[in-house]
């Protein structure tokens, strides 16, 4: 029993001193150095430097001519690579990509050290290391393609529906449950979702559950086939998301778009309909659709109040601190014309009220909220409403004037989102980063039947995470990550009140076609 325990436990450090293939929030960096005639270089000095926060690693070429660096964040990277007698060489515009290793083959050329060699690396990367099938977008791409604006507003599918322009990836045409379309001919609802190496599925229908502004995204990664067990829990897509760092120097944007039917041009159809763009025209003018989206975001270096000599200043961790910060608003309206309901006329509850066993009660609430003008009358058969079990006998059936009743229900929503990260890079082996999104929306409750019933519904999202990366070793790496992640929803009760009870109840009206 001891041997099998020993030898498990040297199994477990055994994988976990493994060198690291991917990470859900960074990228690595790996490649080998060779001379002219394709002999390794040993000892080689190689230096990576990030070029938006200053951040540098060095390490040395092993006995294979073999590097690698770990746990790089995505963006733009440079690698100096120097040995004795051979020319120094610069490799500039490295990309590292979420969770896909970054393959580099330099080739040294024979000379004093003093002289310098510049090659431009491509962007375009292959993974030949594993089997993964990987298709990354960047921050630009995330928020010029169009796919991120598809869909409702303020839906967290937005930036993961780019998705659908890798290899591989179909849309799932109404089959099956769940977001992001069809990945390798696996169901939705097999998909995962992460942000920032934060689970984001929404445990009560299938998808993502916070939302991500594309405006905020480093780098968005779509990962399918086989990949490494770290993406546990589905087998479908991992939809990944990293956020985006402050660098050393102040980035800013501010960005805002708007659309309503003052703006709009006429299509075909509402041409041929008669619709008009004259808002004398009440009758026929465009109906309403109002679009609005607009935030900021700003990012850069930290800085801290100095005293000393020379008087109150301001101290920059340069390399070191970092903030990113974000604001978006959303704003849509429509008109949505709904289903006619049908309610009694004036003679109608003049019959209704001389049925005997009728609750007088329930009869006001019903007077109170259907009391509305019908556009037309009919008549309609209904129970005698003392009758409680049963078929209604032909005696208890009664004619009652009724007419339909048509107004539109409105569709409004709005949404507040904000956003807050910090990196700390305290050594060249200890990394943290924080990370915290608020959103606030509101969106009406337009399937009720009745106006009094239109009511805001509140959605408010939380996620926050703290991740520490430390680096024992080149082959020994700890990733500890806190998390906390809340989404609430609530249906509000309107301010209507029910005579004798403290609560509104639920009144189906069968015969009307009715729901209180």
């Amino acid at each position: 029993m001891n041997k099998v325990f020993l030898f498990g436990l040297m199994l477990v450090l055994a994988l976990i001193a493994s060198t690291t293939q991917a990470q859900v929030t960074t990228g690595t960096v790996k490649g080998v150095v060779i001379d002219p005639n394709g002999a390794v270089v040993q000892n080689a000095s190689v230096t990576i430097a990030n070029k938006a926060t200053g951040e540098k690693k060095t390490t040395q070429t092993s006995e294979s001519g073999t590097f690698e660096f770990a746990n790089l964040l995505v963006g733009d990277y440079s690698v100096v690579v120097e040995a004795t007698n051979f020319k120094t060489t610069t490799l500039t515009d490295v990309r590292v990509q979420l969770s896909q290793p970054t393959d580099l083959s330099i080739a040294m050329q024979a000379g004093a050290i003093t002289e310098t060699v510049s090659i431009t690396a491509g962007a375009e990367l292959v993974d030949t290391a594993t089997a993964t099938l990987s298709k990354g977008f960047s921050d630009r791409q995330v928020v010029e393609l169009a796919q991120t604006s598809a869909g409702p507003a303020g839906s967290p599918a937005g930036v993961n529906n780019l998705a659908l322009l890798a290899p591989g990836v179909t849309s799932s045409g109404g089959v099956g449950v769940g977001v992001g379309g069809s990945v390798g001919g696996q169901r939705p609802r097999n998909n995962n979702f992460i942000v920032d190496g934060v689970d984001n599925n929404d445990k009560g229908v299938t998808g993502p559950q916070s939302y991500i502004s594309p405006e905020e995204v480093a780098e968005f990664t779509l990962l399918q086939n086989q990949f490494s067990a770290e993406f546990a829990r589905s087998n479908g897509g991992n939809f990944i998301t990293v956020t985006k760092s402050g660098t050393n120097d102040f980035h800013g944007t501010g960005y805002g778009f708007v659309r309503n039917r003052y703006l709009n041009a006429l299509d075909t159809i509402q041409k041929t309909a008669g619709i008009t763009r004259n808002a004398a025209d009440s009758t026929n003018f465009m109906p309403r659709y109002d679009y609005f989206r607009g935030g900021f975001n700003v990012g850069g270096p930290v800085f801290f109040p100095r005293f000393g000599e020379g008087g109150p200043g301001l101290w920059k961790l340069r390399n070191k601190l970092f903030f990113f910060t974000s604001y978006e608003r959303i704003n849509t309206g429509s008109a949505a014309g709904a289903s006619g309901i049908v309610t009694p006329t004036a003679s109608g509850f003049a019959t209704l009220s001389s049925l005997s066993g009728v609750s007088a009660t329930n009869l006001a609430v019903l007077k109170q909220y259907l009391g509305f003008l019908p556009s037309r009358t009919d008549t309609i058969e209904v129970c005698s409403l003392n009758v409680v079990h049963g078929v209604c006998p032909k005696a208890n059936i009664i004619p009652v004037d009724v007419g339909v009743v048509a107004f539109p229900a409105p569709n409004f929503f709005k949404q507040n989102h904000a956003v807050i990260n910090l990196d700390y890079i305290q050594s060249s082996k200890t990394l943290h980063h924080w990370r915290f999104s608020m959103t606030n929306g509101a969106g009406i409750d337009n399937t009720a039947a009745l106006p009094i019933f239109f009511i805001a519904i509140p959605l408010k999202q939380r996620l926050f995470s703290y991740t520490l990366i430390h680096n024992f070793s080149s082959t020994l790496t700890n990733e500890t990550r806190l998390a906390f992640r809340r989404s609430s929803a609530h249906d509000p009760v309107p301010d209507v009140q029910f005579p004798g009870l403290d609560a509104f109840p639920n009144l189906e009206l069968d015969d009307l076609g009715i729901s209180l």
